[in-house]
């Protein structure tokens, strides 16, 4: 990236693909939720998300950004722990 505008446009694009990957992440939320109602399960499973949260910081090509994605991605697991409540609770 040389100029400004290009990474702009990079960012645009970016963005464009989590909204797909977010709206695709949060369809599948729906069918956890869902099983969560039927199994009588609770909405936080605190082993499970360390382990997700753990599993994806070790994915990451830059280890400079850990400490910066490890907060987006918590933030993103509050937002789906969130949304599975707002599920259960219009039942």
């Amino acid at each position: 990236m040389n100029t400004l505008e290009e990474a702009r446009k990079e960012i645009d694009a970016v963005d464009q693909e989590l909204v797909q990957l977010f709206e695709r992440r949060f369809l599948a939320v729906k069918d956890v939720i869902a099983w969560k109602i039927e199994n009588g399960k609770e909405i936080l499973d605190t082993s499970r998300e360390e382990a997700i949260v753990a599993k994806n910081k070790s994915r990451l090509a830059h280890p400079e950004l850990t400490a910066y994605f490890e907060e987006w991605y918590r933030n993103m697991l509050a937002v789906s722990r969130k949304f599975q409540q707002d599920i259960k609770d219009s039942l």
